[in-house]
């Protein structure tokens, strides 16, 4: 039974970029916020930008919805 609540006692995933070490949620962080950048850019080239209320609500939001993606799906 104790072995059984250790399963989710594991490292963090980590990536070495030129000899230094990131944690991945920080690499999926600055992929997401990236992103969400392109998004916005897209977004209002298309018009539709204007649609879209509260606009600083909407963007936290799809930034931490795409943070969470890349992590789900470069690292689990």
């Amino acid at each position: 039974m104790p072995l059984a609540t250790l399963c989710g006692c594991r490292r963090a995933p980590s990536i070495g970029i030129y000899g230094s070490y990131f944690p991945g949620w920080l690499i999926c962080l600055v992929l997401g916020i990236a992103l969400t950048v392109a998004i916005h850019l897209v977004l209002r080239r298309l018009g539709y930008e204007a649609r879209l209320n509260p606009l600083g609500l909407v963007y936290i939001a799809l930034s931490i919805t795409l943070t969470c993606l890349l992590w789900l799906a470069l690292f689990y």
